[in-house]
């Protein structure tokens, strides 16, 4: 019976001590818009090897959707309740950081230094950081290369004139040739050629002193875009109101559609997809490299109320080293920010690549702040508007945008 009294006691002594040793580790509250099982951007992974690497921290983590975001958190932020780290993007870094809402991460953070020159200033607010790159993300053209081969179409075209002649033979084979959403796909169309056509120059009109109604280049590309319904290449009022992350993704990945302007992050998932034989392209533009638009999007942000902020920053720089990024980089079909930083590309990007290496890139201007984010509604809204009736005059669309950046 004596002995009983001590194996109890010891079960009890033992249950107490992995308690304790339980509540004396740290809690991470980790919030991000990725890491779903939709889109999971290696985020599982990388936080089991975190915390066993870390075994002194736990992180829970809660996905939060981007538009989500901009109501969950900012209460949370304000209270007593803050995340710990936050997924973020350049608008949601201005905003809150204006607010004092984000915590300096500090230029001497050994990963600051390391961050390509062309993105430094972006994440940069004077002498302050509030945001860790994690990676840039092509936005371009997906195409379906059996349909193209189907319709007697032998490259993947990158210039205008290569589009509509595609288009041409595609609707001749009976294939729908282009998902043109009007909440995406237009837009990305329609931004990348006007900044083309614009001399690569964005941030002008981000400010009320450029318009664009009047402007010769984003006038002319909604010219553009009656000339590739003239070519066949889409049924505008069909297109207008499509879903472009739901029924337009499903509409490419069953091969009802030939094209589709869309972000790389989706490559994971079309890849999934059996006897779906595709490649990411460049938007087509008027130059022969057509147009890569990349997109900054994503990093981490650490609260300025958080309790934890060592850890916070531990979690960090965890994804700054090389080996651990490239875990996301790979899921999400993305480049490194990092000077000397490998991508997460395969041969299906390789056009967009080449387009990269030629010269094609124009950065993605409400990532990077040079223009307002009201706009980027604006510019869906208005192109879901002219998609539905292409009578109306350019600048009946395009002062809807210029109203948008004075209210800004």
């Amino acid at each position: 019976m004596k002995s009983l009294k001590v194996g109890l006691a010891g079960a009890v002594l033992t249950a107490t001590l992995c308690g304790t040793a339980y509540a004396d580790k740290i809690v991470l509250d980790v919030t991000a818009w990725k890491g779903n099982e939709a889109e999971p951007a290696g985020l599982p992974e990388l936080i089991e090897k975190f915390e066993a690497e870390n075994p002194e921290i736990d992180v829970e983590f809660s996905y939060i959707s981007r538009l989500d975001t901009d109501v969950v958190l900012p209460p949370r932020l304000q209270g007593n309740n803050a995340p710990d780290v936050m997924m973020t993007d350049m608008p949601l870094v201005k905003i809150w950081s204006e607010a004092g809402l984000l915590a300096d991460l500090g230029k001497d953070s050994p990963w600051y230094g390391n961050i390509e020159p062309a993105l430094q200033p972006s994440v940069t607010a004077g002498e302050a950081v509030y945001i860790m790159p994690l990676e840039v993300i092509g936005m371009g053209n997906f195409v379906n290369l059996s349909l193209l081969k189907q319709a007697g179409v032998e490259d993947i075209p990158t210039t205008l004139d290569g589009l509509k002649d595609a288009c041409g033979k595609l609707a001749d084979a009976g294939i729908k040739p282009l998902v043109f959403t009007g909440s995406f796909s237009a837009p990305l169309f329609v931004i990348a050629n006007g900044i083309e056509r614009a001399d690569g120059q964005a941030a002008p009109y981000g400010s009320p002193d450029k318009t664009f109604a009047g402007d010769a280049a984003f006038g002319s590309v909604l010219d553009t875009v009656r000339e590739l319904i003239d070519a066949r290449c889409l049924d505008p009022k069909g297109q207008a109101g499509l879903d472009p992350w739901s029924t337009a993704l499903t509409a490419f990945k069953s091969g009802d559609f030939a094209m589709m302007p869309q972000g790389a992050w989706n490559i994971a998932d079309f890849s999934s997809v059996a006897d779906l034989d595709f490649a990411f392209a460049p938007i087509p533009s008027g130059k022969d490299t057509g147009v890569a638009l990349d997109l900054f999007g994503i990093g981490w942000s650490v609260s300025a109320n958080s309790q934890h902020q060592e850890a916070a920053r531990k979690f960090v720089s965890f994804f700054s080293e090389e080996e651990n990024l490239q875990i996301m980089l790979d899921a999400e079909s993305a480049y490194s920010p990092f000077v000397g930083g490998q991508s997460g590309t395969s041969d299906v990007t390789k056009p967009y690549d080449a387009s990269r290496a030629e010269g094609g890139v124009i950065m993605y201007p409400f990532a990077v702040l040079d223009w307002p984010k009201p706009l980027e509604k604006e510019i869906w809204d208005s192109l879901t508007g002219f998609l539905l009736n292409t009578d109306r005059s350019n600048d009946e669309v395009l002062e809807r945008w210029d109203e948008a950046v004075e209210d800004s």
